[in-house]
C-alpha cells in the first residue's frame, strides 16, 4: 500500500507553524481558495509553480501584494494615530473666575 515517491518523504518532516496557518485560514475566510492553496503549497515546501499556470500565479501574487500593502499601511495609519495622542490630560492652567467687582474696576482705569 505504502509507496516511496521521490521527495514527499522530505517534505513530511516539515511542520507549518501556528502564524503560517493563521495566514491560510484567513485566506480561506476571506474566500481566496487558490491564494491559500498557494500558502499551503509555499509552507510545505513546495514549489507552488509546479503545480499552478505561471499566469495564474503571478496573478494571485499580484492581488494578495497589494492587500498585504494595504493592509499594513492601514496598520501602520492607526500606529500613527495612537502615537500622536496623548496618553495623559494636560491641565493647561486654572485661573480664578474674576469678581464683577475686579471687572469694573479695570474697566475703569483703576487698579
Amino acid at each position: 500500500m505504502n509507496q516511496d515517491i521521490a521527495g514527499i518523504s522530505s517534505n513530511l518532516d516539515t511542520t507549518v507553524k501556528a502564524q503560517q496557518f493563521d495566514k491560510v485560514v484567513e485566506a480561506i475566510i476571506a474566500g481566496k481558495y487558490s491564494w491559500a492553496c498557494v500558502l499551503m503549497l509555499r509552507f510545505a515546501g513546495y514549489n507552488p509553480l509546479h503545480y499552478i499556470p505561471y499566469r495564474t500565479y503571478n496573478r494571485l501574487l499580484k492581488e494578495n501584494s497589494q492587500t498585504n500593502r494595504t493592509k499594513q499601511q492601514q496598520s501602520e495609519n492607526i500606529k500613527m494615530l495612537k502615537d500622536s495622542r496623548p496618553n495623559y490630560l494636560e491641565v493647561v492652567g486654572k485661573q480664578k473666575p474674576e469678581s464683577s467687582q475686579d471687572i469694573s474696576l479695570k474697566r475703569c482705569g483703576v487698579n
